[in-house]
């Protein structure tokens, strides 16, 4: 028996130097694969902003943002430090409208559903005019943010929110109504693909 395992394990060569394969067990099969333990775990989902071509590079002081390790903004920005969050505005280039940002938590916040979270944001922020529209969620380094989308007299705003039950994160930027989606996500994407939480 020992023998037997001993040639298993090893395998055995014949004459011309090739191995042939170790013998196969007898032992039943219970006919469920057992789990392996070499998997590498499944990698989280991609983030929706991973490929932008030209990221933001203006560093913006976070001190007062619980959570949020880093952010980089437009270049030309100017921005205010609130205690839970850090207002942004950068002007267009003929100065008649500006993109912002508004970056902000609060710790403790209840959770609440994607759809709840999207439609108390549109009602208390005062930035939006009539319903917000609920688009599908974004993926901003590893974590899942609702987005949602409104509209005022005079800007687009777009609502990223991410809630926990133990921390809340606002991403808000507002753009011109005359954008292009092209500029849109471009001025959005330039932002959050530098986002970093810790």
């Amino acid at each position: 028996m020992m023998l037997a395992t001993g040639v298993a394990l090893s395998g055995c060569a014949d004459d011309e130097g090739a191995e042939t394969p170790a013998p196969v067990s007898a032992a039943p099969s219970s006919g469920a694969a057992e789990p392996s333990t070499t998997e590498e775990p499944e990698p989280g989902p991609e983030d929706t902003w991973a490929d932008v071509e030209d990221p933001a590079t203006m560093k913006v002081p976070l001190k007062s943002v619980d959570g949020v390790e880093g952010v980089r903004v437009w270049e030309g920005s100017r921005f205010r430090v609130n205690p839970s969050a850090v207002i942004v505005a950068v002007p267009s280039a003929d100065r008649s409208s500006f993109q912002t940002l508004t970056l902000g938590s609060e710790t403790l916040s209840p959770p609440a559903s994607s759809e709840e979270a999207v439609r108390y944001w549109a009602r208390s922020s005062g930035l939006v005019e009539g319903r917000a529209e609920v688009l599908d969620p974004v993926v901003v380094d590893g974590l899942e943010l609702q987005h949602a989308r409104g509209r005022n007299g005079v800007e687009v705003v777009d609502g990223y929110l991410y809630a926990d039950g133990a921390i809340a994160y606002r991403v808000i930027f507002t753009t011109p109504l005359d954008y292009t989606e092209a500029q849109r996500d471009e001025a959005i994407g330039q932002v959050m693909a530098t986002l970093e939480f810790e």
